[in-house]
């Protein structure tokens, strides 16, 4: 493979590149976990150097371009032939269509944002890494969805610049927590200074008076982005549904479960990696 196609290309056709049989082999290689964490880390390094991407492909009938040398989920769709976070979809396609309104924080390149949208929902896909978010939106356009729309920011508690720590071989696991750079996480880790904005700014700015289901997925900063909002958004602005991602939750700053549980949120649905959080009526 040329040293041209491995890099961010959002200007060809979707179809251009595409995922041969050698392959997709060699990713599912790299993705087998029967084999030790250690000797899948080293062949997915040997895979990566020469099939690093970009490809193209269809997975549940959505369209993505996928750079699997640098991205978690890349490979996934790759590996699998399916959409990841199989799971986290089965439990918030019911409160998805039309009508209804997505905020997803932390896009990633659109696994969850195409999915809504095609299924109906207006999306507001927010993603703070500025390649990520030029990759999601080619691939909001290769779906031809005019329902997504797209914003390259990040979402914290105040209007301000911040050091994105991203590493090479998964731009999705971008982090403002520098410990989870180190340890279980330690890498070849660089930084970007992005804009953060509060996510009542966004949502002003989008003019949005409803949330049907909030997303948030931003490697343990999730804290900082829903408890700011729900203490100055309006009432009826509170999301319906919140999916939000656990893993991370050591990484807090603040006992983000212990709130929503005290603003009427009840944990309706669990995974691995997320919780969804139901807002209940009052009586």
């Amino acid at each position: 493979m040329s040293e041209a196609a491995t890099l961010l290309d959002t200007s060809s056709p979707f179809g251009t590149y595409r995922a041969e049989r050698l392959v997709r082999a060699a990713w599912r290689l790299a993705d087998r976990h029967d084999l030790s964490r250690g000797l899948r880390k080293r062949i997915r390094a040997l895979v990566a150097k020469v099939f690093k991407g970009p490809y193209d492909l269809e997975a549940d009938g959505l369209k993505f371009r996928i750079y699997p040398g640098e991205n978690y989920d890349d490979r996934k769709l790759l590996a699998k032939g399916r959409l990841p976070e199989r799971e986290e979809h089965k439990l918030i396609e019911p409160l998805l269509g039309p009508g209804k309104t997505f905020v997803d924080v932390g896009a990633n390149i659109g696994s969850y944002a195409i999915f809504a949208a095609h299924r109906g929902a207006r999306v507001v896909a927010i993603e703070a890494n500025p390649q990520t978010a030029s990759k999601l939106s080619f691939n909001v356009f290769a779906n031809a969805l005019d329902s997504v729309t797209v914003i390259n920011s990040a979402v914290g508690p105040r209007e301000d610049t911040l050091p994105l720590w991203h590493e090479p071989s998964n731009c999705g696991f971008a982090t403002f927590v520098k410990d989870l750079t180190t340890g279980e996480w330690a890498g070849d880790w660089s930084q970007t200074f992005v804009k953060v904005r509060p996510l009542t700014a966004i949502t002003d700015d989008q003019g949005l008076k409803r949330i049907d289901l909030l997303k948030v997925d931003v490697e343990g900063f999730e804290d900082r982005v829903v408890l700011p909002f729900l203490r100055h958004a309006d009432r009826p602005l509170w999301p319906r549904v919140i999916l939000l991602e656990t893993n991370c939750r050591p990484y807090w700053t603040e006992d983000c479960l212990s709130e929503l549980a005290d603003r009427g949120y009840e944990i309706t649905g669990q995974t691995n990696d997320n919780m969804v959080l139901e807002l209940k009526e009052e009586a």
